[in-house]
């Protein structure tokens, strides 16, 4: 069967706006795409629930909420969703193919559904990191490790999620990468501009998007930049965060010196976010665990060089020391200041590359590209179970919208 005939399904917790132009690009490509979103948004998000024009089903769901406290030294509430109507849900949907995103409730009801329907393939896409999943306990351990011996195929979003799997016992041959792909509105697309704020005497607009929360670690962050600027003396540092959460109130009462100044700018929608982006000089990220970060993505579509921490896999995944960024360790009390030391030594030429580098090192992260490496997930799980009777040349399942199954992306 080719992409084009079959009926799709993906599940997943919410649909989040970088999730919007990838899924309109596989639903173009495929007969027909539902989406089961176990609630319309979370409660810690101030997105949007804005589908237009794709088919969203937003499911029965039992939500249980929890606050855990992280071996990286924070606590973040924890949503874990039970939508009580997948197996009806998907009974009436008849589908040929389901996604299921993340290794919980969600991917297990899917997943039983699959293997009572031997016509339809179950993909089990994983977005995590090493680090997002350290602490989880035994019984969380336990369903991973049932989840992905049972999968039909298995994505991962980058290369800690891929060891992480491996390390639970997936199956290398049954794996391939779907990757992000950032929400085209946020980005700036223009011009670069080499001298925003890095000539003269003006101060080094130093940008970071994101929830004010301990796992993104602004506080921390907050700590070794208020150290930095005393002890440099140096250019003056203005720190510009987009963003809103429970540490607001704390970073705008920090007393701070001199020679760093902070603007607290609160939630943007993408048109104003973009702006930010063309703003600036450079991202700081300075994240305690994510299992990706895509406003890194965000800041190198910009052009915008990135500060990011180790702990991001976005950062590990994406950025090269001194080639479109640098990579430091916040748990390091004084790795960012040695970052903030190189920056200042860049001159004009150099920075200009670095910008340049930046745009084009994210140039293949597209949603349509990202929509691409899905279909062909749905592709080899049918091939792996023998649903397919079409072979390319290569050996693999063909599909005439895509060529040989592993030839794009």
């Amino acid at each position: 069967m080719r992409l084009a005939e079959q009926n799709v399904v993906f599940l997943v917790n919410f649909v989040a706006p970088n999730h919007l132009a990838v899924l309109r690009e596989l639903a173009s490509r495929v007969r027909r795409l539902t989406v089961l979103s176990s609630v319309a948004m979370e409660a810690n998000r101030q997105w949007d629930s804005q589908w237009d024009d794709l088919n969203v089903i937003v499911q029965r769901t039992r939500t249980v909420t929890r606050t855990a406290k992280h071996p990286g030294g924070y606590q973040e509430p924890n949503y874990i969703h039970i939508p009580l109507d997948t197996a009806s849900q998907l009974k009436q949907l008849s589908p040929d193919a389901v996604v299921s995103l993340e290794m919980g409730a969600r991917s297990w009801l899917a997943q039983r559904y699959c293997r009572r329907q031997p016509e339809c393939v179950h993909v089990l896409s994983v977005y995590a990191s090493q680090r997002s999943e350290a602490g989880r306990g035994w019984l969380r351990q336990r369903v991973r490790r049932h989840l992905l011996r049972r999968a039909d195929w298995v994505t991962f979003n980058g290369p800690s999620c891929r060891r992480l799997l491996l390390s639970l016992g997936a199956d290398a041959k049954r794996m391939s990468p779907w990757d992000y792909a950032a929400d085209p509105r946020k980005a700036y697309r223009g011009a670069i501009e080499s001298d925003v704020g890095r000539t003269g005497d003006a101060s080094l607009q130093v940008l970071t998007v994101g929830q004010l929360s301990e796992r993104k670690g602004v506080d921390v962050a907050l700590r070794q930049l208020i150290q930095c600027c005393r002890q440099s003396g140096g250019r003056s540092v203005c720190w510009n965060l987009v963003g809103d959460g429970p540490l607001r109130e704390q970073i705008a009462g920090a007393e701070l010196p001199g020679n760093l100044q902070i603007r607290l700018h609160g939630h943007c929608e993408p048109d104003r976010l973009s702006k930010h982006y063309a703003a600036n000089d450079l991202l700081l990220f300075p994240t305690l665990g994510d299992e990706w970060g895509l406003v890194v993505d965000e800041a190198l579509a910009s052009a915008l060089p990135v500060v990011g921490s180790r702990h991001s896999q976005a950062v590990e995944t994406l950025i090269e020391n001194g080639e479109n960024g640098w990579i430091y360790d916040p748990d390091e009390e004084h790795a960012l200041a040695a970052v903030f030391k190189q920056v200042e030594q860049v001159d004009e030429s150099k920075w200009k590359q670095l910008q340049s580098s930046a745009r084009q090192s994210v140039a293949h992260r597209t949603p349509e590209a990202s929509a691409c490496q899905l279909g062909e997930a749905i592709q080899n799980a049918r091939r792996d179970v023998g649903l397919n009777n079409s072979i390319g040349s290569d050996g693999h399942q063909a599909d005439e919208r895509f060529g040989p199954v592993s030839s794009e992306c």
